[in-house]
């Protein structure tokens, strides 16, 4: 059976199942309701939930559908994120409120921050003129920060200029 042939980390895909396990068990905590509560909100049975819900089950593997109805349910964009994680993308909210400058003030401190600490990561980590992985899994993260705050500064100077046309 195929179920068995991989380890945790060969797993395809293993941390958006994390992160959907996590978006579940959070979502459960908050408000109580057991698994068949959630997957009941969800359209599906528990047995069907946890099997989506197995990264070993290949023969009923997590839907995209699956995936965003959690993600809608829960309000949790987790797995949306991992998801752009694997596929090195950055997404940011689409937000209805109209930007005014205040919101322009707040989101270049808010990335002149994320990118000082990408900075300051980066020459903690090359100090000893090494790398280990978890220095650059740091980074990594640091960067991913950054790159999100950039895209949320990009998206509300855009929307600032549509609005002066």
């Amino acid at each position: 059976m195929l179920d068995n042939i991989f380890d945790t980390n060969e797993l395809p895909n293993f941390k958006v199942y994390e992160a959907a396990h996590k978006a579940v068990d959070e979502y459960m905590k908050k408000t109580g309701l057991s698994i068949g509560a959630v997957a009941a909100n969800l359209n599906t049975t528990s047995g069907v939930a946890y099997r989506r819900l197995n990264p070993k089950d290949t023969q009923m593997p997590m839907s995209v559908d699956f995936a965003i109805a959690i993600a809608k349910l829960t309000g949790d964009n987790r797995i949306i994120e991992s998801i752009n994680n694997e596929l090195d993308l950055v997404a940011i909210p689409k937000k209805e409120v109209k930007p005014n400058l205040g919101d322009l003030n707040l989101l270049v401190d808010i990335a002149n921050i994320e990118n000082n600490d990408v900075f300051r990561t980066v020459k903690l980590a090359i100090g000893d003129k090494k790398l280990t992985d978890d220095e650059i899994q740091d980074i990594l993260k640091e960067i991913e920060e950054a790159e999100k705050a950039n895209a949320e500064l990009k998206d509300t100077v855009l929307k600032l200029a549509k609005k002066e046309e």
